[in-house]
């Protein structure tokens, strides 16, 4: 009814006041109204998945993919990776099965580049391929959707330290979750191939390779990833554990030796 409506859009603005505030969302208001609005359009007809696109309400299915989209943002807010995941399966059904009876969404490019990224920051690889396969290639060029694929090109080429120096460059403020993520997956890939092919290192070239900008903050993470370091300040070493030396191959040492030049190269121009 059109009662049902207006409550349901009503709540939909209060919603996106709170999930869109700057400089920071107010998660605690928006997580209290989605609850809210999930529980209004429950009333609609025109539920995703169980109403085919020609016997839809267009308005009904606006509020619905809205909700669903400002949840993914929220969720991500809250740092909830299965919410996230929930609430973007059902906004990829608003976009692909109700595509053809609704105008594109303001917010469609973001929450594809931030499902790529959330399956790229859990080395979800091959599924990541699947959802780029479902976007139009000349989409690809979308800041949103073409910084994820540089992300996995970077990975694939074991260019971690372009993967670290890309928190900087994230094309909308909900994507720095997920590039956290994987930067700190990338940054412990980078401390074990050092662990593996070194000894030690200098405390320079150690923080230059990590991307990290102190002593302290080196410190505090290797103590949090109990690595066991020892960072001796005097002798301006980091002196790695006996027992993370292990037999190298090939591709590991190149990795390690084009990791410690592109940080040198990045010094350089900076």
């Amino acid at each position: 009814t059109a009662g049902k409506m207006a409550g349901a859009a009503d709540l939909l603005k209060q919603l996106r006041d709170a999930a869109l505030k700057k400089p920071n969302p107010d998660v605690s208001t928006a997580t209290k109204i989605l609850s809210q609005l999930k529980i209004a359009i429950m009333s609609f007809n025109s539920l995703p998945g169980m109403t085919p696109a020609a016997e839809a309400n267009k308005e009904e299915l606006l509020i619905i993919r809205e909700t669903y989209e400002l949840a993914c943002l929220v969720m991500v807010e809250e740092k909830d990776i299965p919410g996230f995941e929930r609430h973007i399966s059902l906004v990829k059904t608003c976009y692909t099965d109700y595509g053809s009876v609704l105008p594109q969404s303001e917010y469609q490019y973001q929450l594809q580049g931030l499902n790529l990224l959330c399956l790229l920051a859990q080395s979800k690889i091959s599924e990541f391929h699947t959802e780029l396969e479902l976007i139009p290639v000349d989409l690809w060029e979308n800041p949103c959707i073409k910084f994820p694929i540089k992300l996995e090109q970077y990975l694939m080429e074991g260019s971690y330290p372009k993967v670290l120096t890309s928190v900087d460059q994230v094309p909308a403020p909900s994507f720095h979750y997920f590039v956290s993520m994987l930067s700190g997956t990338v940054r412990d890939s980078i401390a074990e191939s050092s662990e593996a092919a070194y000894d030690s290192l200098p405390l320079d070239e150690a923080l230059r390779m990590l991307k990290i900008t102190s002593v302290g903050e080196l410190e505090e993470y290797a103590t949090m990833r109990e690595r066991g370091w020892d960072v001796d300040k005097a002798a301006k070493v980091v002196r790695f554990r006996e027992e993370h030396k292990v037999d190298l191959e090939v591709p590991s040492q190149r990795l390690i030796i084009e990791t410690l030049s592109y940080a040198k190269e990045l010094e350089r121009i900076v």
